[in-house]
């Protein structure tokens, strides 16, 4: 009985074999584990902060949409004040000449140059300025694309569009040429200015199409008259990715007011009183008149000749037998020219009541009539009833 109790607790302070291998096999098993943990982790804190240094790279480039001020955002980035990509990465951080206000990337990436331009696995950053994209190669295991823009399009080729009116509301008309839109914009590293002149009835456009393409960022349009007191309008624009920008430029004058109504010149006259007669002033330039609009009548009334110092400028009979209403463009004939500090006196002659045919004439005592000149002046006046007889023929 000894000897059996004595083998009982041999057996039960021993291990055998197998048990051993299980226990090196669990060892083992474990230890895979661990370590494809840890190197999971490790190649995603990597992932994490190549995927966050690439972002700050593109903000870097094309700025941070969210820093706004006064409702308009203020950061563009490298593009937005050179006007175009980067050559290379490092001309984030150092001066690369012409308009640069950089740099455009944290303190870090200053201190750390070398850094700049390799992802968080070492390996150097393939950068495509022709193509607009970041690409790492992910530590081998998978490649990391970051697009700067979804079309390099959307950050250079924008619109800016808008209408010029003085502050009457009215169009430039025949002094479109003497109004000048300038904006400046980033071009290849330098500032730029395009200028055009708007339409006659006011509308411009930078665009593409007009060999002007806009980019991302703050651009200054300056607006300025070429005559006169030469007023100006100063915008800042802001352009974003893919964008048209619509704006409106009002002057706080009128676009040519050099023509005024001369007090107390103003008459009607005629044996129907259907005549109106009065005189302007030209406090400007040499004008030549194109046409004249009149824009107010209180009478419903069409007119069939107008006069320019004695001399007939635009007869109803050459144009159809068609009598000039209210708001009617009358295009003169006869272009008069209006020469600089002299008086002129114009004749608006027989309105009727209706625009075709025989018709009635209108009496036009106590009317208040507006007109408006090519050039954009406007007179308003309300005639007195002439004391002279035969007014019209002695004037």
């Amino acid at each position: 009985m000894a000897n059996s109790k004595l083998q009982i607790a041999n057996k039960t302070k021993g291990v055998t074999l197998i048990e051993m291998l299980i226990v090196i096999m669990i060892v083992g098993i474990l230890s895979a584990v661990a370590f494809r943990t840890i190197d999971t982790t490790r190649y995603q804190s990597k992932f994490d902060a190549t995927v966050k240094e690439m972002e700050e790279i593109v903000e870097g480039i094309i700025g941070n949409p969210n820093l706004i001020s006064d409702g308009r955002r203020v950061d563009f980035g490298y593009v937005g004040d050179m006007g175009r990509l980067p050559d290379s990465l490092l001309a984030l951080v150092v001066n690369d000449g012409g308009n640069w206000k950089g740099p455009y990337l944290p303190r870090k990436f200053l201190e750390d140059q070398f850094g700049l331009i390799t992802d968080a696995w070492g390996n150097r950053y393939e950068y495509s300025k022709e193509y607009g994209y970041i690409r790492s190669s992910g530590g081998g295991k998978q490649t990391l694309t970051m697009k700067i823009a979804d079309s390099l399009s959307d950050l250079f080729a924008n619109k800016i569009s808008g209408v010029v009116t003085d502050i009457n509301g009215l169009p430039p008309a025949d002094l479109s040429s003497k109004i000048n839109i300038r904006i400046t914009i980033p071009q290849n590293g330098n500032l730029v200015d395009y200028t055009i002149n708007p339409r006659p009835d006011g509308y411009f456009e930078f665009s593409p199409e007009n060999d002007c393409p806009i980019p991302i960022g703050n651009h200054r349009l300056v607006v300025k008259k070429l005559y006169g007191s030469q007023d100006s309008v100063t915008r800042l624009i802001s352009v974003t990715a893919r964008s048209h920008i619509i704006t409106e430029i009002r002057f706080s004058t009128g676009f040519k007011n050099n023509l005024k109504y001369v007090e107390n010149t103003g008459v009607v006259y005629g044996d129907s009183l259907n005549y109106i007669g009065f005189s302007i002033f030209n406090s400007g330039d040499s004008i030549t008149l194109d046409s004249l609009i009149i824009i107010h009548l209180d009478s419903t009334a069409f007119l069939e000749t107008v006069e320019a110092a004695g001399n007939l400028i635009w007869d109803y009979n050459s144009h159809g037998s068609i009598r000039a209403g209210i708001n009617n463009t009358i295009e003169f004939d006869v272009k008069p020219t209006i020469a600089p500090n002299s008086i002129t006196r114009f004749d608006l002659c027989s309105f009727m009541n209706i625009q075709i045919g025989p018709g009635m004439p209108i009496n036009l005592t106590g009317n208040r009539v507006s007109i408006r000149f090519s050039d954009g002046s406007i007179i308003d006046f309300i005639p007195s009833v002439s004391t002279k007889e035969n007014f019209y023929k002695e004037e």
